[in-house]
């Protein structure tokens, strides 16, 4: 079974506009509503065929939006584990201009989590997970989560035989590391802002030889965007190159990502298989405004994915 944390959810909301106007009126011409949360954008990839994987979703709502976004869970049907607390869910928005085909995001930040909700959360999440299930750890703590809550998790869970994965920034990831998790999945700035590195952003070798020379024990993934990714597994590294597309919003592309990876690795697929299926995934949201996927993109790139092995 596949465990997502995802502690911070959020209502997100795209708008369209055909213009958008400085210090001036915008009318919207329509507006799409989601659940939203790196946590929600990871588990879209387990929602798009008949035969569903075995995963719940925990996370904290509360508020208005929080009772909008339970309706949408009960209209997907998603499994769901929800603490409910005092404060309001936050609202994230992407706001869209057509005529300049841009993307405007504006991120909320999240409600305050009180004492005894986070040990309502950290309790029921506990006696939910079992020996071999998959939990992953994805996006920012709202206010009133201790920074180390993922390693403290993570260091627990993984002692039931878990495997967990982190995918996180700043100092929660730095603290998250710590306590070893099977899989670290970040973007380019995260690994660098990590290792205590200056970014080098033009060029994948700089991320190779930075993987070479660490003394890993858990496996790594660094995403790149347009240049592919970057993979440590088992001390194999692997090397992921992408076709070029036309992307109109790469929000939510990384977590789709890491979804269509652990589904993939549920699934039993090779290594080599998974990256595939996770760009293939990945590439198919950045075609779209707003966080999608549409299995006819998976199947058109699906051979235009470059896997390398290039020794660890």
């Amino acid at each position: 079974m596949i465990h997502v944390v995802c502690p911070n959810p959020a209502l997100d909301r795209t708008i369209y506009v055909n213009k958008f106007i400085q210090n001036g009126v915008c009318r919207a011409q329509s507006s799409k509503d989601l659940l939203g949360g790196k946590g929600f954008n990871v588990i879209l990839s387990y929602l798009t065929e008949k035969e569903r994987l075995d995963f719940r979703i925990h996370t904290f709502i509360g508020g208005y939006t929080g009772t909008y976004l339970a309706q949408l869970i009960q209209q997907e049907n998603i499994p769901c584990s929800v603490t409910k607390i005092n404060g309001t869910t936050r609202i994230c928005s992407i706001i869209v201009d057509e005529a300049q085909q841009h993307a405007h995001l504006i991120n909320e930040n999240g409600p305050f989590i009180e004492e005894d909700e986070k040990s309502q959360f950290i309790h029921q999440l506990i006696n939910a997970v079992g020996s071999g299930d998959i939990v992953i750890f994805s996006g920012s703590l709202p206010q009133g989560i201790d920074e180390d809550f993922y390693y403290q998790l993570t260091h627990t869970l993984q002692e039931k035989g878990a495997k967990c994965i982190l995918d996180t920034s700043g100092f929660s990831l730095k603290e998250g590391v710590k306590a070893k998790p099977w899989l670290v999945k970040v973007n380019e700035s995260e690994f660098f802002d990590l290792i205590e590195k200056q970014e080098h952003k033009a060029e994948k070798q700089d991320v190779i030889e930075s993987l070479r020379n660490l003394d890993l024990e858990w496996n790594f993934i660094v995403t790149l965007g347009g240049k592919g990714s970057i993979a440590k597994f088992d001390q194999e590294i692997y090397e992921v190159t992408l076709p070029r597309i036309t992307a109109k919003n790469a929000t939510a592309s990384g977590d789709i990502f890491l979804g269509a990876l652990s589904k993939g690795l549920a699934n039993n697929l090779t290594i080599e298989e998974a990256l595939i299926q996770a760009s293939t995934y990945s590439l198919s949201n950045c075609m779209y405004w707003h966080p999608h996927i549409d299995l006819s993109d998976v199947e058109i790139y699906k051979s235009q994915i470059q896997i390398t092995k290039i020794g660890g």
